[in-house]
């Protein structure tokens, strides 16, 4: 007996929730989040093909694929991508007082 075909609707129910008072603002932060990922995204790939590259000479998209970096490698991607979100949110952390400015 084949399993039965489950069918998921398309599109969320409800509304899309509101961080900003102008949903203009809230549309721009989710491109800037996706477009921080998809970069990010590109940076691992990128990253893996050199260091593909650096220990074999040549490489195929199969071994891009399967490649999995160790502990030491993805601390490192870590730490990058903490780098990289910070820099992408600097402007946003600028115009909120910090907790331990004393205010």
């Amino acid at each position: 007996m084949a399993a039965p075909v489950i069918k998921l609707p398309r599109r969320a129910k409800g509304k899309r929730p509101q961080f900003f008072e102008d949903p203009a603002i809230d549309q721009m932060m989710t491109f800037i989040l996706e477009l921080a990922t998809e970069v990010s995204v590109v940076y691992d790939r990128l990253d893996t093909m050199e260091r593909l590259l650096d220990n074999k000479g040549t490489i195929s998209r199969a071994d891009v694929e399967a490649y999995r970096p160790d502990e030491k490698i993805e601390a490192e991607r870590m730490a990058r991508r903490d780098a990289y979100l910070k820099r992408v949110f600097r402007m946003h952390g600028e115009d909120t007082p910090s907790s331990d400015s004393g205010a």
